[in-house]
């Protein structure tokens, strides 16, 4: 018995229990991981088939009641409903009138949701115990319009539980987990039967061997058969043993190399042990750090967040996370070169660690974005820190042996205030970093009023798709006329979206919002294709005018708009036009190099360029008169009050005589009196533009005003 107990306790402490207790660790991570992650998956996949199934009862219902709400058929409402309950999951149904108060209804009264419901409200009545009911995280809510020739006859009601789907998850989780285990133990087994019936039996040989010779044995040999380190070291053994028998020196020679031996085979043991977790360790940094910065990956970030969100929640407290953009990043990297942007990445990361607290995280997302979560604080203190981070990114950075300055946009979203959950939190900082991009201020928190993709937004840009899928989108035109003698020089296309509820939305609400989408493309292509048709009827009836159309930012930067260009010259059916670009000064100050590499492509279509809105994108012609433009349209805003502000009347005079100077035309915008043309016909301005002349009309009025007036398509002729 005392021989087995020392048997156990040897084994306990062996090199191939140690072994098998590594092997043991890893596929228990590892499977644990891939059973958590498989279980999230399923989980997400009973979901979607619970919300497809509750998106299917509720149309079913919504799309059969019309006919039984108009005849006043409440059986056949009842009768609905009662199919619905049949349903497995399904915790309530409900059919409102168009004035909200309930028509038929079901609860499933076994649900304990409902029982609980009904006890705190205290009636019987139904809407207050379903608005009881969803206050319930397991309750799934659903409500479905009810329509009939557009008209809204009333709401259904479905309220989904989510518990047999969680329980579906947790069974599913268990199962997974059990056999993972199964499988641990059975490769663990099999691994140690192996490893010790093969290294460690010859191993337990050489020991007891080795014992043998220690204590007086030089006769003993040990018997092996391995072909490997292990059989050479057992030959090499006897053959020491059989030395040791010639001479007590060569014993103790013997008995030296035997130790020797012995420490090489536990220090190749202990290499490939360290090898392990060495490997282990390489893989959990590669998985959650940026390979680039050393900072944690969005994995990561979003896995500290739903951390610190759960603290958060539980300890009643607030966080933030600050979204960072650097500015100009990508003029620096083309142009120095992606090891110099590599390196500025770096410095980056390693001046927002040395500006944060040791609570804080700051990871990068992706490019030169990077993100920062800090926990246990509020608005105030999160523009602090945004403006502590601003001020630590001012020193310049040496790069290539050259000082460059580079700035940065930050976006900050609250917890709970701008969202519950990490994917919301980035979203809504990522939005406000635009808004602080856009807008130059370094920081903005996040604000629903601005957010381009709130839901009634987003409602917005649905109907504008629906009008560009329509063709519901007008066109209006405004002439530009000679100041010299009334011709006709050209007209401006200027887009209008009526509405059918909200009535005529103005382009400057609609079109920023387009901008920020994949909508940019069709839209463009509408307004020129529709303008090159109405141009192309005026110069077929003799009527040569230059048509002038708005080009937006976001055009600039399509490599592919060239050959859309190309594409509505074809189906148009022209081969060229005399058609002008107009550019907004404040879009080519914004990335000059782009304008200047886009423009001349779109000039071998033999289409000119004019800047638009001139004067109020802070820039001067000097730094304009490399582009390929024409001309200049001066902003209304300095125009339409010329002639009662002398300051606006100086701008104006010293941007024609510039343009002049330049070789460029001048048109000017907002043209509200005869006083303001007689100015500008003193100061020899070219060409005007405005209601006094002629307000934005339909193509149809443009046509009769162009037969009382002389045209000419040069703009030279002005």
């Amino acid at each position: 018995m005392k021989e087995l107990l020392k048997r156990i306790l040897g084994l306990r402490f062996s090199i191939g229990l140690k072994f098998v207790a590594i092997i043991a660790v890893i596929l228990s991570i590892t499977m644990g991981s891939a059973a958590i992650v498989n279980y999230r998956s399923h989980n997400q996949l009973f979901l979607q088939h619970l919300e497809h199934k509750g998106e299917m009862l509720g149309q079913f219902i919504a799309s059969i009641s019309p006919k039984a709400i108009l005849s006043n058929n409440i059986l056949a409402l009842i009768e609905y409903v009662r199919q619905v309950s049949h349903q497995q999951d399904i915790v309530y149904a409900m059919i409102l009138a168009k004035q909200g108060h309930p028509l038929t209804g079901y609860l499933n009264n076994d649900n304990p949701y409902i029982k609980s419901a009904i006890k705190k409200v205290n009636n019987r009545r139904l809407i207050p115990i379903i608005d009881e009911i969803n206050k319930n995280r397991d309750i799934l809510p659903m409500r479905f319009p009810i329509r009939f020739n557009d008209r809204r006859y009333g709401t259904v009601l479905i309220g989904l539980s989510r518990a047999r789907i969680e329980e579906l998850s947790r069974q599913e989780l268990i199962k997974q987990l059990l056999g993972s285990l199964f499988i641990i133990v059975f490769l663990c087994a099999s691994i140690f039967i192996a490893f010790r019936y093969s290294a460690l039996r010859s191993i337990l040989r050489l020991y007891k061997g080795y014992q043998r010779v220690a204590e007086g044995h030089l006769d003993h040999r040990i018997k092996t058969r391995n072909n490997d380190e292990l059989g050479d070291l057992a030959h090499a053994f006897n053959d020491m043993v059989g030395k040791l028998k010639v001479s007590t020196q060569e014993k103790d020679i013997a008995l030296n190399e035997l130790q020797e031996l012995n420490k090489h085979l536990e220090s190749r043991v202990e290499v490939r042990t360290h090898a392990l977790e060495h490997l282990n360790k390489e893989l959990e940094q590669l998985a959650l750090h940026d390979s680039l910065t050393g900072l944690p990956n969005r994995s990561l970030i979003q896995d500290r967040m739903k951390q610190a969100i759960s603290n958060a929640h539980r300890a009643g407290h607030t966080l933030a996370i600050i979204m960072m953009d650097l500015d100009r990043f990508k003029e620096i990297n083309d142009t120095l070169g992606h090891n110099v942007g590599d390196h500025l990445l770096q410095d980056v990361g390693s001046r927002l660690r040395a500006t944060l607290r040791n609570v804080d995280t700051v990871g990068r997302l992706g490019g030169d974005e990077f993100a920062i979560l800090v926990p246990d604080t509020d608005s105030a203190a999160s523009v602090t820190i945004a403006k502590k981070l601003i001020q630590a990114l001012e020193p310049p950075f040496l790069l290539e042996g050259l000082n460059f300055s580079i700035g940065a946009s930050f976006g900050i979203a609250l917890y709970p205030e701008h969202g519950f959950d990490a994917s919301m939190l980035l979203k809504r900082a990522d939005v406000a970093m635009y808004i602080a991009k856009q807008s130059k201020s370094g920081y903005f928190i996040y604000d629903a009023d601005k957010d381009t993709h709130s839901t009634s937004r987003l409602a917005l840009m649905g109907d504008l798709r629906s009008a560009l899928d329509e063709d519901a989108l007008t066109l209006n035109f405004q002439p530009i006329v000679s100041v010299q003698d009334g011709t006709v020089i050209g007209i401006e296309a200027l887009c209008r979206w009526p509405h059918p509820e909200k009535g005529l939305i103005p382009p400057d609400e609609f079109i920023p919002m387009m901008e920020q989408t994949a909508l940019v493309r069709p839209f463009a292509e509408w307004v020129l294709k529709s303008a090159l048709k109405q141009w192309k009827i005026w110069h077929r009836n003799g009527t040569d005018v230059l048509l002038f159309v708005n080009l937006s930012m976001r055009n600039l930067h399509d490599s592919e708009f060239p050959e859309q260009i190309s594409r509505v010259f074809d189906s148009v059916g022209l081969d060229k036009a005399n058609l002008i670009l107009e550019i907004t000064e404040s879009v080519i100050m914004a990335d000059p190099q782009q304008v200047l590499r886009v423009l001349p492509d779109l000039q071998k279509f033999g289409i000119d360029f004019a800047i638009d809105d001139f004067g109020t994108g802070y820039s001067s012609l000097s730094q304009l008169k490399h582009l390929p433009v024409q001309a200049v349209k001066i902003d209304r805003s300095f125009v339409i009050n010329m002639d009662s502000n002398k300051d606006d009347a100086t701008i104006v005079r010293s941007t024609i005589d510039l343009a002049h100077n330049l070789g460029l035309k001048v048109i000017a915008e907002g043209v509200e009196s005869q006083a303001t043309i007689d100015m500008l016909h003193d100061l020899n301005c070219d060409m005007i533009q405005g209601n006094f002349i002629c307000q934005p009309v339909e193509a149809n009025e443009i046509s009769v005003f162009l037969q009382q007036r002389h045209t000419s398509a040069d703009i030279n002729t002005a």
